[in-house]
């Protein structure tokens, strides 16, 4: 018999998409305003931690990161807090004490009296250990600029307004301080956690400490680009189940940061006794004339990734170059095929794909009148788990992948997304994380919206990011492997979503891998290959 704790836990939100249960944990949550409000309302309320403990909690884990990073080598830097009224000014005059506490020298600029009770209560105990002055004031700037290191502490994640004022005024001031370190409470003040916009002037930090859970706005542009590194310590606001219901009427299952731990319990085994059948059968229906390496780059990406076998389905003009290329590569073409794949080819592929456990389409095709036709067939009747990335995108139709009734993933960029749901890029990336979500529901398909920070969305509702933003990656071809080694996950068994979250993580993985490596290393698309091997290991 469950005890009541046991029954009063709710499932993870995410067990109803099969994911393995124990790996769930491991994700982690970004928040929204709202669902940051359900948490720390439940926190306070419903679990008894006061609004006090957590803002002590906040501020003891934010000034042992700042020690440890750089006021154990210089402890003689001027710490200046710029503090708002609500509670993520409470957090900084606190943390303003505890660094007083320990020695370090600390000045408050604020904004006035406090707002919120704990906020206050904090503003008041600090007034018994430090020195402030309030914004605007004559030495307020000079104190600002006089700042070794200057943390942001003006507004939190309830920011839902354009800044003006004399609050633009101190935030220009901010970061016209070239030479100091610049740490953000929570988010840089100026960013909106819900979307990651800015509006107006934001702050620019170097680095993010963000409470308990990671802010949306934090991990996708250009909020990202203020955040600098982000930190995420605990303060003791557990995750709650039925908190994410309430944010949002239930109507979706969160946003979740990939992590390497989540990740490795998704790939798949690899026992001493396997031979080649175990690990798939992937074909690649790419390539025309002038674009055979998008054939070569997603055939061998899929190997690399641990496909037992590739074939590559391509014109016949390219038949016989890309053994010569890579020769793990089987090769097969319709007859009368030369240059191109057009509406007649589609019995041809369809028989021969389906000996096959996965395809990927659309690397290299080219955009072609026949080429559509070719494509939207294909996509209407394959039964195998597809993948369609690339030209496969351009010549699609948003009826031929709606009229799918197999597992489906595609891997558009913006504008590709842009051709197939009508909205404009602007729109598109202004909103990248909704528009995915309505869309993966709308269409029934895996999506993964390309860019940094990749946004990848499940028909359930879930939306996951993708962790990593390597300029490396803005390179031709790179697209390619990234369908090859999800196409190889799906090959290998993996279903949809599965396939998608790893072979993202895995491929941006590998851009780290080689450019930490080598900080001066440009990228090439087939540097991945290896890469994709150290990435692996890693997560072994």
């Amino acid at each position: 018999m469950p005890s009541k704790v046991e029954k009063d836990i709710p499932l993870h939100p995410l067990t109803k998409l099969g994911l393995p249960g124990a790996s769930l944990e491991k994700l982690q949550l970004l928040c929204d305003s709202r669902l940051m409000r359900e948490l720390d309302h439940h926190a306070i309320e419903n679990l008894g931690i006061p609004g006090m403990v957590l803002m002590e909690n906040a501020a003891r884990s934010f000034s042992d990161l700042l020690e440890k990073e750089i006021l154990s080598k210089r402890p003689q830097d001027l710490v200046v807090i710029c503090c708002g009224k609500g509670n993520n000014g409470g957090d900084g005059f606190a943390i303003a004490r505890q660094l007083a506490n320990r020695k370090y020298r600390v000045v408050v600029v604020h904004a006035g009296e406090s707002k919120t009770p704990d906020s206050r209560m904090n503003q008041q105990i600090w007034n018994h250990f430090g020195e402030s002055v309030s914004f605007p004031s004559p030495d307020a700037p000079r104190i600002i600029k006089s700042a070794d290191i200057l943390i942001d502490a003006i507004f939190g994640t309830g920011l839902e307004r354009e800044i003006g004022g004399a609050y633009r005024e101190w935030i220009e001031i901010i970061n016209e301080c070239k030479s100091a370190s610049k740490w953000a409470v929570d988010i840089p003040s100026g960013v909106y956690t819900d979307d990651s916009r800015t509006p107006a002037q934001a702050v620019s930090c170097d680095v993010t400490v963000s409470m308990q859970f990671g802010k949306i706005g934090s991990f996708q542009f250009p909020g990202a680009s203020l955040s600098g590194r982000i930190h995420i310590p605990d303060i003791s606001i557990p995750f709650h189940a039925e908190c994410l219901k309430n944010s949002d009427n239930g109507n979706h299952l969160g946003c979740w940061l990939l992590t390497s731990d989540f990740v490795k319990n998704l790939l798949p085994q690899r026992p001493l006794e396997a031979h080649k059948g175990n690990f798939g059968h992937l074909f690649t229906v790419c390539g025309s004339a002038g674009m055979g390496g998008a054939a070569m780059l997603a055939s061998l990406g899929a190997l690399k990734n641990g496909t037992g076998l590739v074939t590559a389905c391509v014109p016949s003009r390219l038949r016989d170059a890309l053994p010569a290329q890579a020769p793990e590569i089987m090769t097969l073409s319709p007859p009368e095929c030369l240059e191109r794949f057009d509406e007649k080819d589609t019995e041809f592929i369809l028989e021969r794909s389906s000996k096959g456990s996965a395809i990927v389409l659309g690397c290299g095709l080219g955009v072609h009148s026949l080429t559509t036709g070719f494509v939207r067939n294909l996509c209407r009747e394959i039964t195998s788990p597809l993948l369609i990335d690339a030209d496969g995108l351009n010549n699609l139709d948003l009826n031929s992948l709606m009229e799918r009734d197999a597992p489906t993933v595609i891997t558009p960029h913006p504008k590709e997304l842009s051709r197939l749901c009508g909205l404009s890029v602007s729109e598109i990336q202004d909103s990248r994380i909704e528009t995915v979500r309505s869309l993966s529901r709308e269409w029934n398909t895996v999506i993964l919206l390309k860019g940094a920070f990749s946004v990848i969305g499940s028909p359930e509702g879930a939306i996951f990011i993708n962790p990593f933003a390597n300029p490396g990656l803005a390179t031709a071809g790179s697209g390619d492997v990234l369908s090859g080694v999800i196409g190889g996950f799906l090959a290998q068994g993996l279903r949809p979503l599965e396939a998608t979250l790893a072979g993202a993580y895995l491929h941006g993985s590998a851009a780290e891998c080689l450019t930490q490596e080598d900080p001066s290393l440009i990228l090439n698309a087939s540097d991945l290959f290896r890469g994709i091997g150290i990435a692996r290991h890693q997560l072994l």
